[in-house]
């Protein structure tokens, strides 16, 4: 089970986290976001972190002209498309090099998975966040068993909600394809500032559950 952890914004709580190794750290150039980072972080921070935590800029509805041009500029190895990004556009970046991550939103109606079959051979994963009326870091959970239906081979993050509380929950989850953890704001002190201790609690054990398997 791999650890992402999101909504990174300061630079001393940055090298904080990055110190704690997880497989990848995410960036929000959502400028909506209370998280967003393009105005408190320097692109030499962000590649100051260690080439094999791997650094994702987080985009909601934006051309993909902008897109490359943040990620060149912060240095970024992949993209994670938000909002309501066609096939195209993913390909686009895929085709550009980048890892590519789409999200889908699941709430208390069914999801139709089907829709994602048109998104199959664009991306490198799939995550499954929280529908709320806000683009992520909502800290509120979906019912994980609606992933039941979910038939494809492309490999998927969880995210929404995911906390210290019901992680062994969420590693127990039986599916093939489910790759990793996504974690926001139930690690925060305050937007943008993750909670060093509880990071900490949470890294000791993914490792633990990934020794385990």
């Amino acid at each position: 089970m791999k650890l992402k952890i999101c909504g990174m914004k300061l630079p001393d709580n940055l090298r904080e986290v990055a110190a704690l190794q997880p497989d990848y750290l995410g960036f929000i150039f959502y400028d909506k976001s209370p998280r967003y980072m393009a105005d408190t972080l320097a692109p030499e921070e962000l590649m100051a972190i260690p080439d094999r935590i791997q650094k994702v800029g987080v985009f909601v509805n934006a051309t993909n002209e902008y897109i490359q041009q943040e990620m060149k500029h912060f240095g970024l190895a992949g993209v994670q498309l938000h909002g309501d990004e066609p096939p195209q556009q993913c390909q686009e970046l895929k085709e550009a090099g980048y890892l590519v991550i789409k999200v889908f939103r699941l709430g208390s109606k069914i999801f139709d998975f089907s829709q994602l079959s048109a998104y199959e051979a664009q991306v490198d994963y799939f995550l499954f966040d929280t529908q709320t009326t806000n683009y992520g870091g909502s800290g509120h959970s979906f019912d994980w068993s609606q992933l039941e239906k979910y038939t494809l081979s492309t490999p998927f993050f969880l995210s929404g909600g995911i906390s210290l509380d019901n992680l062994e929950e969420a590693s127990a989850l039986d599916y093939p394809q489910f790759e990793g953890i996504d974690v926001n704001s139930r690690f925060e002190i305050e937007p943008g500032r993750k909670d060093i201790a509880r990071l900490q609690k949470l890294v000791d054990r993914v490792r633990s559950i990934r020794s385990e398997g």
